[in-house]
């Protein structure tokens, strides 16, 4: 039964650490979108940081919310 346990156990950080790394890979994705975006508008300033960092996290913040709840089927 403990061995099942540690199976368990196992699989969910494996998930976990692909879950992580599946966030990074879109928030990267997202922040090189989010900066073609900015350059191709001309968005200068605070105004560009700051939606640069709205792409981010409207990428990531989900991601990790489905793996963290494991409802990403």
């Amino acid at each position: 039964m403990a061995e099942k346990r540690v199976v368990s156990a196992g699989k969910e950080l494996l998930i976990s650490f692909i879950g992580l790394v599946i966030a990074l890979i879109f928030s990267a994705l997202a922040l090189g979108i989010a900066n073609w975006g900015i350059s191709f508008f001309g968005i200068t300033g605070d105004v560009s940081k700051a939606a640069a960092i709205i792409a981010v996290a409207i990428i990531i913040g989900p991601t990790i919310a489905a793996f963290a709840t494991k409802k990403y089927f």
